[in-house]
């Protein structure tokens, strides 16, 4: 069976201008928290890698960041369409969301994106949507290939064009201290922190289906 790793993304220090300020000014969101979903968490049905410490549960009460402040400005936490149009995590509310950091270049991101392409056509309704989100290093001519290459059809591209929504949305990974790729942050209707996984969980496996059913039909 082949073994899939997931991708360190690239260190802070090499973001400049903008990203310098904010890496300097913001020390850092803190990604503690969840919502009404998080309250039900020992009814939850965790098998597979879902069961492991890896899959972080966060409590309640943490808003997923729409902005940061920073030496006195206020930056957006977003990321965009390929018409440029911006999104925050307030376009969010409403549905149950799983977003996806990725990277064409992440060998684990290879599969996880198809699989996460393929769970979409699947479970996407008026109460559950999954987005994936390109780093900023992709620039919209790779991203578009790689939907190409593996006939990505149900996920629309977006992309991180300056690496605020990565650094501050996606949790680190609970053993390496580290962000990496791919990471999935599931965000309630109510845009709080759920839960999340850094690297390949299987949300296309009998027990990531399962999963997500469970709390798209409770939300």
């Amino acid at each position: 069976m082949t073994r899939r790793m997931s991708c360190s993304s690239s260190s802070s220090s090499s973001f400049i201008s903008r990203r310098n300020v904010i890496a300097a000014g913001a020390g850092g969101a803190a990604l503690l928290g969840g919502g009404p979903l998080a309250l039900a968490q020992s009814r939850v049905p965790l098998s597979g890698k879902f069961a492991s410490p890896l899959y972080m549960q966060f409590p309640p009460g943490e808003a997923v960041p729409t902005a940061i402040e920073a030496q006195g400005y206020r930056f957006p936490v977003e990321w965009y369409d390929t018409a440029g149009q911006s999104y925050t995590a307030d376009d969010l509310k409403g549905r149950l969301t799983l977003i996806q950091f990725w990277r064409t270049r992440c060998g684990a991101c290879q599969h996880e994106v198809p699989a996460l392409d393929a769970v979409a056509a699947q479970l996407e309704d008026s109460r559950l949507r999954i987005i994936a989100i390109a780093l900023m290093e992709d620039s919209l001519a790779d991203i578009q290939r790689f939907y190409d290459r593996y006939r990505i059809r149900n996920l629309r591209i977006y992309q991180d064009r300056d690496h605020l929504a990565f650094s501050q949305i996606a949790p680190a990974h609970p053993s390496h201290g580290v962000r990496a790729t791919p990471t999935t942050v599931l965000v309630s209707p109510t845009g709080h922190y759920v839960s999340a996984y850094s690297g390949a969980p299987g949300w296309e496996r009998p027990e990531g289906i399962k999963l997500l059913r469970w709390y798209r039909d409770n939300a």
